[in-house]
């Protein structure tokens, strides 16, 4: 059974592994993915998780700031 998910972070080179090895985990069942800011404003960190989704190919995840 896979388990679900949803990941909160601030998407830097840190968090930015972190959500490629959720999006691409077979294990896990991804509901969201919501970004606040961090090192940088929260409308980089939402603009960096949206472009590692469609990295990813998981436009199936939403994400929200």
């Amino acid at each position: 059974m896979k388990q679900s998910l949803i990941i909160d972070c601030d998407p830097g080179v840190d968090d930015a592994t972190g959500l490629l090895t959720a999006f691409a985990s077979p294990d896990l069942d991804l509901l969201a993915v919501t970004t606040v800011g961090g090192n940088v404003s929260a409308a980089k960190t939402a603009r960096n998780a949206r472009i590692l989704r469609q990295i990813a190919g998981r436009a199936d995840v939403p994400v929200y700031r």
